[in-house]
């Protein structure tokens, strides 16, 4: 299978451009770059489907969650929100 195109949103940007630790903000953008490599990497990740809601993942980084959909069709991953535990599933 070849590579996924990761779109990240502009709520999702917003957050990696607030003023989260260097190392965190590092580790979230190394996951999104492995993204695009999907379908091998759904193992080897903290991923989870999201109940409820078609195509929807999220995979988890300490408390930081990174919500995003895939469209296998197309194959693009669009990362729709990347926020705090608590605030992620809102």
């Amino acid at each position: 299978m070849g590579r996924y195109s990761v779109l990240i949103s502009k709520k999702a940007d917003k957050f990696l451009s607030s003023k989260i630790d260097k190392k965190i903000k590092r580790k979230i953008l190394d996951e999104i770059l492995d993204l695009e490599d999907f379908p091998f990497l759904a193992l080897s990740h903290d991923m989870a489907k999201i109940k409820g809601r078609d195509n929807y993942y999220r995979f988890r980084i300490g408390s930081v969650r990174i919500i995003f959909r895939i469209e296998k069709s197309d194959r693009k991953i669009f990362i729709e929100k990347i926020d705090l535990r608590g605030s992620a599933y809102k």
